[in-house]
């Protein structure tokens, strides 16, 4: 780490639950305010200033131009980060503009079908992987197609994310996965797309077996309505290859991307949440995470909801997040 070190808090275990006294009804009902997806907290700030520089007087005539800039200014903006460290990025010789990161996932979904590979991924992966392949050649889903479950071999392709899914956190199997992915000629797809949320993360990208890595505007920057996204790529093929170079993008977000990024620092928001990401964690009884709108919850019977893939108790704790942050207190 560059800079200052922020300490993972996913270790911790909590001393205090609002819960302790409560009936399993009124423990579910406090429990209203989480959610079970993954989407970050709305930053107005973001807005604002995209209605200022960008909505108030849109140069639509240039816009198609700012594709180059993006994809220029895009990894300066990852590797400014204080509180993550992100490296490798200069080893991919392509970038390409993708609608968030889930364009270059289908991209990874449609290569691996291409090229006779078996798509893999941990249990508490962002559950569109699996949805998205449902009955595609007459499969269905199975358990077994978890690394969780059925180890890695040659043949098979996998994705994982970090921060990961199904914790806030860097899944603690990445690092051997990786290793065994060099060692067996596995490929993989990295997705980043809570890269903007999360602090104290740190990975080397520069793998022979990693291929493909996605950012995306969504999270990071509060762009959900307009996302934009990047994959660095060692593939020069395919869909979003083909739409970069022909710079058939996604303009307008491009330009709110281009916008953000030179006015707003990836850390933005992890700055203005941990302290409160903390508290809020330490009221309800949560683990602190990584990734400021994500908690883990430990067993109980309120918590059962929230379970991912029978594993994970992952908590989207942005709205009480938020609450506290402007009013000081969760209700």
């Amino acid at each position: 780490m560059k800079n200052e070190k922020i300490t993972s808090r996913t270790e911790m275990t909590p001393h205090y639950s609002p819960f302790d006294h409560l009936s399993v009804k009124e423990a579910k009902k406090l429990t209203e305010i989480f959610e079970t997806n993954g989407n970050s907290i709305w930053n107005m700030p973001f807005y604002d200033h995209v209605v200022e520089h960008v909505f108030h007087d849109p140069d639509i005539f240039n816009m198609q131009n700012e594709c180059d800039e993006y994809l220029d200014i895009y990894p300066d903006w990852i590797e400014s980060s204080n509180l993550n460290k992100v490296e490798g990025l200069r080893t991919f010789p392509n970038r390409f503009v993708s609608l968030g990161t889930t364009q270059g996932m289908d991209w990874w979904h449609y290569w691996c079908l291409a090229n006779g590979y078996e798509f893999r991924m941990f249990r508490g992966e962002y559950p569109y992987n699996r949805d998205a392949i449902l009955n595609v050649g007459g499969d269905d889903w199975t358990w077994e197609r978890y690394v969780d479950d059925t180890p890695l071999s040659k043949g098979d392709a996998l994705l994982i994310s970090l921060p990961f899914s199904g914790t806030g956190a860097k899944h603690d199997k990445m690092e051997e996965t990786l290793d065994f992915c060099d060692a067996n000629d596995i490929p993989v797809f990295v997705d980043m797309a809570w890269f903007g949320t999360c602090h104290g993360i740190e990975i080397n990208l520069d793998r022979d077996c990693i291929k493909m890595v996605a950012f995306s505007t969504t999270k990071g920057l509060s762009c959900g309505n307009w996302r934009a996204g990047i994959v660095f790529s060692k593939i020069n093929e395919g869909a979003l290859a083909v739409q970069t170079e022909w710079k058939h993008g996604i303009h307008l977000n491009i330009c709110i991307a281009n916008e953000l990024m030179k006015n707003f620092s990836p850390d933005t928001m992890p700055k203005k949440y941990m302290k409160e990401h903390i508290e809020t964690c330490e009221h309800y009884g949560l683990i602190p995470t990584n990734t400021i709108h994500i908690a883990q919850a430990p067993e109980g019977e309120q918590w059962e909801r929230f379970k991912k893939d029978r594993v994970y108790r992952r908590v989207n704790i942005r709205h009480a997040l938020k609450t506290y942050k402007q009013k000081g207190t969760w209700l």
